[in-house]
């Protein structure tokens, strides 16, 4: 296991080696336009924030510095970990109560700049699948080693390299996971706790715990072992929950300071009227999230749910009941259900931040590592079958959406690049090693060029990102 994380660790130091290099020369004006600049363009703002103008223009990347971290909700987490609750309206106080604490707390205690959080964040990231991995994936060492590299550097990764709080998110649910699989209540306690003070989406990872239960209760009747359940797993989101809002009227003087600051937010239920997204490039990743990971988590619990008292699902949920992979794989496709039904009821159709909170979430990871290792056990005809229909359903989605122009502009290439990856991920085993590694390296490097090419969208303050 130490030698494990030893080598895996040291590809995830490569991996940011290879973007900052691959970012650097992207900086140089030559190399830009001989390369990437053939193809695409970046997003360039100009204006004030009343009065703005978002456009595309062909120059090479911006530089790295602090400030250009410092935009959309890193620089109210910046904020919060400055000031955070106090009542005032400058540096943004009137929102900051909808941002939890401890992020905010990291950032803080380690006197970090915003370039220093930013690296803190992706060696929580690569730690965290690292630790997945070497527990989820049942596999040999090399192949670890190729899922591992081709796993950090998807093409929603660029998250994990700036002042956000998915790092922190994947790195307690790890701990909680690990609880989980290790039987520790201690550990699922302390990570569910931690977890539950990182942003206020963690709920949904509790409504799926609670769900998944309930799925086990209906297979079961066990009411005694259902209410004893319930309670030691939610215990530790409540208490949570319960020290954000605590902290919170310690600064601000009110229980209610959180969902005042929501309600300065757009939101609230709307019909959906049309798909849409902030950007082109949003549109495609979160596109492939709906089709590729909710869409099949939907099917999956309509067989369990279907099946229930039948052989071939009852057999699955007694692996369930038992804590094994299997109520990890559970709980991450309610997560996806949950997110997917939350979204098309509050957003009116506009699918902004979706992939964040579907394809840079630790729910993902943890249920692509499960579904890898049943490559093994089914006939490799059955996923690509399947991996081909969904190709069909997401192209007829992408003919009848109206929203994203020309199809085969670069903005959409992360949808393809994660089309990409997971047809490797899915043929790899029957792929000699030095073929597998060839192609591996590839996607490594286009997903390397593609979350370059977002970070510094990031950094021109074009993109919305948030």
């Amino acid at each position: 296991m130490k030698r494990q994380s030893v080598y895996l660790i040291c590809i995830g130091i490569l991996n940011f080696f290879l973007f900052t290099g691959v970012f650097k020369l992207l900086q140089n004006e030559k190399i830009y336009h001989n390369t990437l600049g053939t193809i695409s363009e970046n997003y360039e703002r100009t204006g004030g924030w009343d009065n703005y103008e978002i456009k595309k223009i062909s120059k090479p990347f911006l530089q790295i510095k602090n400030e250009y971290f410092e935009t959309w909700d890193a620089a109210i987490y910046k904020c919060v970990s400055e000031r955070i609750y106090s009542p005032e309206n400058d540096c943004y106080g009137n929102v900051r109560a909808a941002f939890f604490p401890l992020f905010p707390v990291l950032w803080k205690i380690t006197f970090s700049s915003s370039i220093g959080i930013s690296i803190i964040n992706y060696f929580l990231f690569i730690l965290s699948i690292a630790f997945l991995v070497m527990f989820l994936l049942k596999t040999t060492l090399s192949d670890k080693m190729v899922t591992y590299a081709v796993l950090i550097t998807l093409p929603s990764a660029v998250i994990f390299y700036i002042p956000y709080t998915e790092a922190l998110f994947l790195f307690t649910m790890t701990v909680a996971v690990t609880g989980i699989i290790k039987k520790k209540y201690w550990m699922y306690f302390a990570g569910s706790f931690l977890l539950s003070m990182v942003r206020p989406a963690t709920i949904f990872v509790l409504i799926a715990v609670l769900f998944a239960e309930v799925i086990i209760l209906i297979y079961n009747k066990n009411y005694r072992l259902f209410l004893k359940e319930i309670l030691f797993k939610s215990f530790p989101f409540i208490f949570g929950y319960f020290c954000v809002l605590f902290l919170q009227y310690l600064y601000t003087g009110t229980w209610t300071a959180y969902l005042e600051a929501q309600k300065l937010w757009a939101g609230g239920f709307q019909a959906v009227k049309s798909i849409s997204d902030w950007s082109i490039e949003g549109f495609g990743l979160s596109s492939f999230a709906i089709f590729f990971v909710c869409l099949p988590a939907i099917f999956f619990i309509i067989f369990l749910l279907f099946f229930i008292n039948k052989r071939c699902a009852g057999d699955y949920i007694q692996k369930i009941k038992n804590y094994h992979f299997e109520y990890l794989f559970l709980i991450s496709a309610l997560y996806f259900i949950g997110i997917l039904a939350f979204t098309l009821i509050t957003s009116g159709g506009n699918l902004h931040s979706f992939f964040r909170f579907t394809l840079a979430s630790p729910l993902f990871y943890i249920a692509l590592l499960i579904f890898l290792n049943y490559l093994s056990k089914k006939p490799l005809k059955l996923f690509i079958s399947t991996f081909i229909l969904l190709n069909v359903l997401l192209i007829l989605f992408l003919h009848f959406a109206e929203y994203g122009g020309e199809r085969m502009q670069f903005s959409f290439f992360g949808l393809y690049m994660f089309m990409a990856a997971g047809l490797f991920l899915i043929i790899k085993n029957i792929i000699s090693k030095p073929i597998q590694i060839v192609i591996a390296f590839v996607i490594i490097i286009l997903n390397t060029i593609w979350n370059t090419y977002l970070l510094n969208a990031f950094f021109s303050n074009g993109w919305l990102f948030t």
